[in-house]
């Protein structure tokens, strides 16, 4: 009996001793790993006892100097092996997302794993590291940076050099919120006080003009009356609008920056796209804001044409308004243009990284801040007014009172003689001015003297102009009617029908009879013609999958990974 008992314990270690070579010796469930921020608070965790001392404390010192810099997390990681995980990507994934490598809503960890039996290495990226440094990008650093070393079985010096790498990269993106520099609180202050300069120059500006009322009309030189032209706000007040347009982009560009740099919403602009959205979101408020200080500027200067014309003047606010916006449409894609090469740029991390991500905004927000502005001082300058209001006032050249015309019952005592033929034959009507305070009525003689009124003509048929006396006083007339029988019709004109006739000056013209110029027709190869065009494009598109992913509470900030990054063996 003992000796049956003796074979079967014999038998059982042979069979044990047999079986050791397969069984998963040196397989470790990732949560025997123990964590290094929880163990002593480093970020190495040398399982498979690959790294010497002094290159733990090399990389240690490392990691710590980037996660001061800017928050960013790299753990490292050796392993015999992954099993039972169906491969070592997949143990990586999961180990990054239960350690939560990285600051939480940032993410910006990185894993490096080294498995020995598989003899493979797996960087994983977390999510918010993917956007700046592309699986490509890791990849090319694991075959020039560490792969190389592993075929030597030089660990140490492949896997520092990987972190070096690595970390140079992570420092050169920003995941701190915005930096809100003392440089972006004084631009804002700068702003504040050149948009307050500009408005009060443009105040300035407009109360100069309505004391002064220079622009005269250049057809209307009268010694005693002259017609205003309402001009353009910057053919007088271009200097404070234009200061208005730069004070108001440094205080867009001062409120840009301090959003974003608010701690709460770093999670929510830490992505270049989020960044760049916010920052259009930014600038169309801030736009939309300053419209009511333009149009504030506008308001007062439709008060000043109101006080001037002694008449209401007054915007279509609504349907005007709306179709100088369509009409400008363009404008609004310039406006939004540095956000487009914006967008341009941060498809490619390689030009990203190479950009400081606050100068990057900062000159977007400044250029998209002052096209808005731009816009809308094209839109106050191209208000819309009744433009006939200032035809129909005249204004003193002594005084700048504005005159009245003089009663239609008394006009006719003020014209001349070619004056009243005209008006009798219907061809023209003339208005009569007089400044009532330069040249008081005392009886009809003075105020009948044309040096004192100004007569404005207003031409009812311009076919009626005689060319020689400039009068509307042409009329048609018979031949037979001619004041020169014998002169009239020359050879020229034997062929006339009828004459016109100046009743002023007796200037006479001959009148044809109409002839329709003949019609020529071209040949049919003229009228038809042929083209064939054919043209071919093609497409293609790209379709992308986002996984998700959670991550367990721990010593590391809370990070999480989507499945970036890349691995390779050696």
């Amino acid at each position: 009996m003992k000796g049956k008992l003796a074979g079967i314990i014999c038998l059982i270690f042979l069979l044990w001793a047999f079986l050791l070579p397969t069984a998963p010796l040196h397989a470790i469930p990732i949560s025997d790993i123990p964590n290094p921020r929880k163990l002593n608070g480093t970020w190495v965790s040398d399982v498979a006892n690959i790294l010497s001392v002094e290159t733990e404390s090399q990389l240690n010192r490392r990691i710590s100097q980037l996660a001061t810099n800017n928050s960013s997390e790299i753990a490292v990681v050796t392993v015999p092996d992954t099993i039972p995980s169906a491969t070592v990507k997949a143990y990586a994934t999961e180990l990054f997302n239960t350690w939560g490598i990285g600051k939480r809503d940032i993410d910006n960890g990185v894993l490096f794993l080294i498995s020995v039996n598989d003899r493979r290495i797996e960087i994983e990226t977390g999510r918010g590291v993917s956007p700046y440094i592309s699986d490509r990008q890791v990849k090319q650093i694991i075959e020039t940076q560490i792969t190389p070393e592993f075929k030597r079985q030089n660990y140490d010096r492949g896997i520092i050099n990987g972190v070096e790498e690595m970390a140079g990269r992570l420092e050169k993106i920003n995941f701190y919120p915005f930096p809100f520099m003392p440089i972006y609180s004084s631009i804002g202050l700068i702003g504040i006080a050149i948009a307050l300069s500009g408005v009060i120059l443009i105040v300035i500006k407009i109360r100069e003009w309505r004391q002064t009322l220079p622009t005269v009309s250049k057809e209307l030189q009268n010694p005693v009356v002259f017609r205003l032209n309402i001009p353009q706000l910057t053919e007088f007040t271009s200097l404070g609008m234009l200061l208005m347009v730069f004070g108001l982009s440094a205080i867009a560009v001062s409120i840009n920056a301090w959003v974003l740099s608010q701690e709460t919403l770093t999670s929510l602009f830490i992505q270049p796209i989020n960044q760049l959205l916010g920052s259009v979101l930014i600038n169309v408020i801030v736009a939309l804001a300053s419209l009511i200080l333009w149009l504030s500027i506008e308001k007062f200067w439709l008060a000043q044409l109101t006080a001037v014309f002694q008449t209401p003047i007054q915007r279509d606010e609504t349907s005007r308004f709306g179709l100088e916006l369509s009409r400008n449409y363009g404008w609004m894609i310039v406006c939004n243009v540095p956000a487009l090469v914006v967008l341009w740029l941060i498809t490619s991390t390689s030009i990203l990284l190479t950009i400081p991500s606050h100068l990057l905004f900062a000159i977007t927000s400044l250029l998209m801040a002052m096209g808005y502005q731009f816009l809308w001082l094209y839109l106050v300058n191209d208000m819309y007014i009744d433009r006939s209001l200032a035809r129909e006032q005249h204004f003193c050249q002594s005084c700048r009172n504005i005159v009245q015309s003089v009663g239609s019952d008394v006009t006719n005592q003020y014209l001349i003689k070619p004056e009243l033929k005209a008006v009798e034959l219907g061809n023209a009507t003339y208005t009569v001015y007089s400044c009532d305070r330069c040249y008081p009525p005392t009886n009809q003689t003075a105020k009948s003297d044309r040096q004192h009124v100004y007569c404005q003509s207003h031409i009812l048929n311009e076919d009626a102009v005689c060319p020689k006396c400039n009068y509307p006083t042409l009329i048609d007339a018979k031949l037979k009617q001619s004041r020169k029988p014998k002169k009239f019709p020359k050879k020229a004109s034997k062929d006339a029908i009828s004459i016109r006739q100046c009743q002023n000056c007796f200037y006479e013209e001959p009148v044809y009879p109409f002839i329709p110029a003949p019609v020529s027709y071209s040949s049919s190869t003229d009228y038809y013609s042929s083209s064939d065009s054919s043209s071919s494009s093609s497409s293609s598109y790209d379709s992308y999958d986002y996984g998700s992913s959670s991550s367990s509470s721990s010593d590391f900030g809370g990070g999480g990974s989507d499945g970036g990054g890349a691995g390779g063996d050696w």
